[in-house]
This record gives C-alpha cells, sequence and structure tokens, in this order.
C-alpha cells in the first residue's frame, strides 16, 4: 500500500518540512481493511499543518495545488490532479501529541495512526498507532466514538456514523446510539451545506432501513422537524399505512424498483440507470434528490386534512404544501438552484401521475405529460410507481398497479421518439407575446405546452395553423377563468 511513486514523494517531502508527519484517519481504516484506490489521504503533524500543507504543494514534482481548509485550526489541502493521490489534508495535532490528536477524532476506526517514517520504512502493518482500538472494531465491524465527547465536540457526527453504516455495512455500537437519541436535537447546530454532504452519500445507497434507524433513535427528526406531524397520520381508504410508514415503504419500493429496473423497463433500464446516475452539479446524482422527494412528497398532508360530514378524510393540494416544505429544506441544506427546481417538481408534480393508473388515458394525455416534466417525467413515474405499491388500501384496484408500469415504459419510449426527431416549434415565447400580448408566466407557459403537444399529435401543421389553433386555445381559456 502506497507504494506508488506520487506517495513516497508526498511523505518524503513532508518528513522533511515536519519530522513528527502521520498518516491517519480514514487512509489508514481503509489500507487495514484492504480497500483499493485510496486517493484522499489525511496527515496530522506536530507543526502548522497550514503553512505545511503550502510548502509541501510548492515541494513536489507534479502539479499541485495548495487549498486553504481552515486558518484557525491550521489545515491546508493540497490537490494533485491526474495523480492516484488526488486530495491531501495536512491539518496541526489536535492536542500535544499524536496520541490526543487520535483520541479527538470521531469513531475508533478513524483514530489510527501511522509515523510517515515507518509507511517508507514498510512498517505500516506493525506500527498502526491505536489508542482507542479501532484495530479491533474494523475487524468487528463496529462503529464506536473515540470519546464520550466526540458528538458533543461536533455535533454533525451523529450523521456520520449512519453514513459510515450504509457505506461500510458496520453496525454502530448501542452506546453510541443512546447519545444519539439524547443528542438528536443538536443536529440542527450544523450548517445545512455539512448535512446535505452527508445526506446524499447516504441516500445515494441502498439506505431504507439506515433511515428507518436515524427515526427510530431521532436524528432524523431533528434534521426534519417538518415531518414530525406524518408520525402516525391516519390517510384515507386508498392507504393501509399512515403517512410516515407509507412515506418509508415507498422509499423501500423505489430501492427495490431501482435495483430491479430490468424487470420494469427492459431494453430500457440503461436509460433509467443513465438517469438516474447523471449528476445535477458535481458530486450529487439525481438518484439521491429523488430519494429525498420521496420522503417529502407527502409532508404537507398533516396542514391539509379535512374531513368531511361522512367522515371521509381528504388532503387537497397537499402536493403544493409539500412541495414548499421541500425547497423550504432544499434552501436550508444549501442545495443548488437546479437542484431545488427538480425537487420541487416532482414532489409538486407527484399528485399529476395519476393519470398513469388510470384505466383509460389518451395518447394525447401521455404526450402532454411528457412534454410538462421532459426529461424529469422519468424521475416521476418512478416516484409514481414507489407511491402507489406503497398505497394499498381497500379502494385501490390491483389492476392500477399493473397499467402504471406499463405506462412507465411508455413515458419513456415517447420520450426517446422526442429526443429522436427533436421538434421545431411553429411559434416561440416571444412570438406567442408580441401576437397574444401574453406577459411571462404561468399563461404563457401552459400555452407553449399545449402547442407543443398539438404539432406532436400532428394537429398543427404549419404557423398559420398554429396561430390560429392559439388564438382558439386562449379564447377557450378566457371562457373557463
Amino acid at each position: 500500500m502506497f507504494h506508488e511513486q506520487i506517495f513516497q514523494d508526498i511523505f518524503h517531502n513532508c518528513l522533511q518540512l515536519c519530522n513528527e508527519s502521520y498518516l491517519v484517519g480514514g487512509a489508514v481504516r481503509d489500507s487495514l481493511a484492504g480497500t483499493d484506490g485510496i486517493s484522499d489521504v489525511d496527515i496530522a503533524v506536530e507543526g502548522d499543518g497550514y503553512e505545511i500543507a503550502r510548502l509541501l504543494a510548492e515541494s513536489l514534482s507534479v502539479r499541485a495545488t495548495f487549498v486553504p481548509m481552515d486558518k484557525v485550526r491550521r489545515v491546508g489541502r493540497v490537490i494533485a490532479p491526474n495523480t492516484s493521490a488526488s486530495i491531501i489534508d495536512v491539518s496541526s495535532f489536535k492536542g500535544l501529541t499524536i496520541s490526543d490528536d487520535l483520541c479527538a477524532r470521531d469513531f475508533t476506526i478513524n483514530s489510527m495512526g501511522v509515523h510517515l517514517w515507518d509507511i517508507l520504512s514498510g512498517r505500516f502493518s506493525q506500527a498502526i498507532i491505536d489508542p482507542v482500538g479501532g484495530r479491533k472494531d474494523l475487524v468487528n465491524r463496529v462503529l464506536r466514538v473515540s470519546s464520550d465527547a466526540s458528538f458533543d465536540d461536533d455535533p454533525l457526527r451523529m450523521l456520520r456514523a449512519f453514513r459510515f453504516e450504509a457505506q461500510l455495512d458496520f453496525r454502530i455500537d448501542s452506546g453510541a446510539l443512546m447519545q444519539i437519541k439524547n443528542l438528536a436535537h443538536r443536529i440542527q447546530s450544523v450548517s445545512g451545506e455539512r448535512i446535505r454532504d452527508e445526506l446524499a452519500v447516504i441516500l445515494s445507497l441502498n439506505c431504507h432501513d439506515i433511515v428507518s434507524e436515524m427515526a427510530e433513535f431521532g436524528l432524523f427528526w431533528g434534521m426534519f422537524p417538518q415531518l414530525v406531524p406524518t408520525l402516525g397520520l391516519i390517510q384515507n381508504d386508498f392507504h393501509h399505512l399512515d403517512v410516515w410508514r407509507h412515506t418509508q415503504s415507498a422509499l423501500k419500493n423505489l430501492e427495490w424498483i431501482i435495483t430491479h429496473l430490468q424487470d420494469f423497463f427492459g431494453d430500457l433500464s440503461e436509460i433509467v440507470l443513465d438517469y438516474l446516475t447523471e449528476q445535477l452539479v458535481p458530486n450529487r446524482q439525481r438518484i439521491w434528490l429523488l430519494k429525498l422527494a420521496v420522503l417529502f412528497h407527502d409532508s404537507g398532508k398533516p396542514s391539509s386534512l379535512t374531513i368531511d360530514t361522512h367522515g371521509r378524510r381528504r388532503f387537497l393540494r397537499h402536493e403544493k404544501i409539500s412541495g414548499s416544505i421541500a425547497a423550504e429544506v432544499g434552501n436550508w441544506i444549501k442545495l443548488a438552484s437546479r437542484e431545488i427546481s427538480v425537487l420541487r417538481l416532482w414532489v409538486e408534480g407527484h399528485m399529476r401521475t395519476s393519470i398513469l393508473s388510470s384505466e383509460n388515458v389518451s395518447q394525447r394525455t401521455m404526450i402532454r405529460f411528457c412534454h410538462n416534466f421532459g426529461r424529469d417525467a422519468i424521475g416521476l413515474a418512478l416516484l409514481h410507481l414507489a407511491d402507489l405499491f406503497a398505497s394499498q388500501g381497500p379502494a385501490r384496484s390491483a389492476d392500477e398497479c399493473k397499467r402504471s408500469v406499463v405506462r412507465a415504459r411508455q413515458v419513456l419510449e415517447i420520450l426517446i421518439e422526442q429526443e429522436k426527431t427533436p421538434m421545431r416549434p411553429l411559434l416561440n415565447g416571444t412570438e406567442l407575446m408580441s401576437e397574444f400580448d401574453l406577459k411571462q408566466g404561468p399563461r404563457l407557459g401552459s400555452t407553449l405546452r399545449w402547442l407543443s403537444t398539438e404539432q406532436s399529435l400532428g394537429n398543427i401543421m404549419n404557423r398559420e395553423q398554429a396561430l390560429e389553433a392559439v388564438r382558439r386555445y386562449l379564447s377557450m381559456s378566457e371562457q373557463e377563468l
């Protein structure tokens, strides 16, 4: 391990700058576990980690860049692109000695270190410094905190515990779980972007059991108090579960669908997988955002509940309230504006997918659905299937599930056909605004989508027909108002 020249150069040069330099944290853990392809390394030094990182970047023979990380705690980063060691973080000791530093880290499996001279001398395994028993916990696949103050020192570590559980397939020690239960409310003191980065990893994995465990020990509710009112909230006859248990089931169903794409979409399954793994922003794929949408798709039900004179429970326009809640959470965890737009589109649009399970749906309606949501109609179709499979009350027909699976594939086929033969609009937004005195806004958007559907169906063939059709459409719309 670490035999490549780039690591040899980094370790040697770092030792020239500070003799008391140690490899620590995840790189030690992963090396002992036999993980291949370690590229991110943490080095703890007795001196000024910030300044040593700057000098290290200058000393390497490969192109390397210094990135200031934390001037107060004296942490610097070296980025060496196009090498095996893409990120090297150098930090000053937390305490007076390397043992002090290791004991101040989050979990025992991350609290091991090795002097860089011992690595260069080929003594990695024999020279492990392990003050809190991390090596034994690594073998037993247990996550224990390195000290009783670990979660107090940084409440994000509670979420990191679940991230490691999901990522490494470890179990969290019962003592740590009890601490999480007592301190879960402290997670609100953590910055939204730090929560986002951990949550994005968790939701990118098969995580329905992890989410349930986070809820059981309170951390989920600490992060998302907006969802607390869904606990135990009884629904209508289309549902056999309360809102929160339905949400859990929908998440489990979505993950089951994703792991069985071939069964649902056959030869089109690769298109769905490409869609889910596409990065909307660097290092954040669409798949985790879709799971976040599932978690919040019914968040508006508690505040929209009405009960009529016959005792029927209704949740009218709950999707709009849910969309607002999801957007509020998206802003808190510092999602990009594009991510918030897609998240809100899925949540607010999830009731419009009822056409996928309806008995008689025209090709025109399906085309309009695809035009309205574009490629994100794929995400909506997946959310619909997961939602429907989790809604098996006495009023639900088994045929609805069968129809929805067929129509989910039909959505893909329509989108593929649209991409094969992109349609040139007969009228664009500027022309509609000029010809019909329309303003920017929802009415212009709905008119453009309606016109696109009519053109796709072959009902409008030229500009003159388009102008006349829009005139009739707007006239009818005004009458309805």
